[in-house]
This record gives C-alpha cells, structure tokens and sequence, in this order.
C-alpha cells in the first residue's frame, strides 16, 4: 500500500532512459548513473522511484532470465537499499524482442522493481492507488501505461500509439475511482515512455533568428522547426518523438477529467514542461550515459504530492552537474560543455562526415572516369 508520508506527502523521483547494458558490472557509464542515483535519493528521499522504459537491453531475457533479473536488480539497488520501491514501465525498447511475457514473468519475480498487467492482456498496463496516512481513503492514483513500440503500419505512424482498448480500460477504471471521491474523478497521475502529439502544442515555430537554437520536428513534422512556447520552461533538444496518428488518449483524459500532470520519456535530450488544456505535460531526458545524450546534462524530476490537496503538486529538474558530481565516463570537453554546444557539435561532426563521404565519392569518381 502506498500512503502519504508522516510529513503529508508523497514523493515521487523520475528516472528517463537508462538503457544499460550487461557490461554494467565493469562500465563507467554506469558507475555514473548510480552516482547520480544515489545522490538524487539522498537529496529527495521519495516514497517511490519511476523508470520510464528502455531501462535495460531485452536481447538475452528469454534465452538468460535470471541474467536479465540480475541486471535490474542492480539498476534499482540504490533504491532497495532505502527500501524504496521502483515502478517501471515499458519503453519501446523493451518491446524490440518481442519478449513481453517474459520480461513481465521477470518483473513478476523480482522484490526490487514492480511492472505487471492488470489491463488489457499482453500491456503493461497497471495502477497503484495513493492512500491517506491512515490508510483508509484513497486520494490519488498513479497510472503506469504501456506505449508500445513501432507501430505495424508504417504509413500511418512510424511509433505507435496506446490502443484503443487501452484507453478503454482506463476510461473504465477510472469511473470505478469516482465511487470514494463522491462521484468526482480522482487526481490521477500518467507515466509513460513515448509522449503524446500534444507536447507540439507545447512549442511554436521559430522566428527568423531563432532557427539555429530551433530543432527539427520528428518524421511527418521534419519539415517544420520549433523552439519552446511560452509558458514552456525547460530545454528543447529535439522534437518530440511522438506519434504521427492521434488515437485520442489526450482527449480521452480531458473526457475522463481527474488527469493532473503526465510524465514521459523517450526522448533523450528534452526536459521541458508545460500545460495543455489543464494537464502538465513532462518530457524527461535521459538519467543515465548509455544511448545518445548531451554530455553531463543527465538529470532527475522530482514531483511531490500533498496530502492535502491531491490535485496540486510541485516539481524540480537537477542535473547531473547540479548535484556536484564528477562524470569518469565522459572525455574533459563533453563533461563541461552545454547542451547546445554539445547539440551542435555532434550535428557539426555529422555535416564534415558526410562532407567527407561526399568529398571521397566524387573523387573515386573522377578516377574511375579518368584511369
């Protein structure tokens, strides 16, 4: 049972991307995630920790599964440690084998981390209620949801959405949390991997000197740049990753009322915030140094809930740097430089590479016409 702490509330600690590896033992990318772990932990002290999917490589899980259980139990470790429990959620990443059943079977199996299926069969798809300090009377609720992965028609969208009948499930589930509430809708809190078409709503396009801090929108909107709205805090690394189709789950929360603030991941290098239609939507970027990222810009999301008011909440970002740590895995320059120094260097390093492919073609050319 989760309650409210002695102090009226409850705190929630937010981890994005991790994608670890089973080279974790020896790795010093790893080394620095759980320093920043440990360091966000001792600085927050939360009721719970949330990894927002692609947590760890799937691709030995049905072959080694106590390889794979290891290997989580290691991620969360920190946390255990403080007897904190960390809910997790599926990322596309861990849908990649196609080894759902498995990896549910594993998380079944595992004391440190809870992920199961209380939804529609196959997703990964639960809830877990938040009770007064007396455990009597439940005040909010935690959504953990399940993104999928690539959707099966590339036409239609190159990620996929949460399906239909996932949003019916949680259409029904949330008018059974109306009975204790005296018929209101209870404040409900969404985690997610990939985020919803709603966070460009979040941005604008760019004016004319802004385009070289403007970012690219994703697949069907590359044509368009955008930078941050107003009202937008936080940083825009990239477009968001989201879907091309709209199935409705935004509007379904909006019908469904009770929708307080939503929480994804995905997306590596964007942390910013902001409301659409009354419900704050998060981006979260990576909290580890395995897959694509931008130096030591790493961060957590800390969201406390008060007892008090369950609808209301704050929430802060504290980079890897912010907590006075020392990164071991990154070189001298990419420990120290910004996110858009490092952004532009990597799109730099892009440009000369295919400058230079280019260079080299044309020239293998010119000797083939030529000998």
């Amino acid at each position: 049972m989760l309650k409210f702490n002695d102090s009226g509330k409850f705190g929630i600690l937010l981890f994005g991307d991790l994608h670890e590896k089973y080279d974790y033992a020896q790795s010093p990318n790893f080394r620095d995630m759980q320093k920043m772990m440990n360091a966000a932990l001792d600085r927050y002290r939360p009721d719970i920790c949330v990894l927002l999917g692609d947590i760890f490589s799937t691709g030995r899980c049905r072959e080694d599964p106590g390889e794979y259980e290891r290997a989580i139990a290691a991620i969360c470790a920190p946390a255990s440690r403080r007897n904190i429990p960390v809910y997790c959620i599926m990322g596309n990443h861990e849908h990649d084998p196609e080894y759902d059943e498995e990896i549910l079977a594993s998380f079944s199996r595992l004391d440190c981390a809870v992920m199961r299926s209380e939804g529609v069969p196959g997703k990964a798809d639960f809830k877990e209620l938040i009770y007064s300090r007396d455990g009597k009377t439940p005040l909010a609720c935690l959504w953990f949801l399940d993104s999928n992965n690539l959707c099966e028609d590339g036409s239609v969208s190159h990620y996929d959405y949460v399906h239909t009948d996932q949003i019916e499930w949680f259409e029904r589930e949330s008018e059974k949390l109306k009975e204790p509430g005296g018929g209101k809708p209870m404040p409900s809190y969404i985690f997610q991997h990939i985020p919803v078409p709603e966070e460009y709503r979040l941005l604008r396009k760019p004016k004319f000197y802004e385009l070289p801090v403007s970012v690219r929108g994703y697949n069907s909107l590359s044509k368009n740049r955008y930078v941050a709205a107003d009202g937008t805090e936080g940083y825009v690394g990239e477009g968001p990753c989201s879907p091309d189709f709209n199935n409705g789950q935004f509007e379904s929360w909006k019908k469904t009322g009770g929708v307080v603030a939503a929480f994804f991941g995905h997306d590596h290098l964007n942390d910013f915030s902001g409301t659409v239609d009354g419900i704050f939507l998060a981006q979260h970027k990576t909290a580890g140094f395995r897959a694509y990222t931008d130096g030591c810009r790493c961060c957590v999301r800390y969201v406390e809930i008060p007892e008090s008011n369950p609808s209301g909440f704050t929430q802060e970002l504290t980079h890897f740097k912010e907590f006075g740590l020392e990164c071991e895995c990154l070189g001298p320059v990419f420990k120290r430089i910004t996110d858009r120094q490092s952004m532009m260097l990597h799109t730099a390093g892009k440009v000369l590479g295919a400058a230079a492919a280019l260079s080299a073609g044309s020239y293998i050319i010119y000797k083939l016409k030529n000998r």
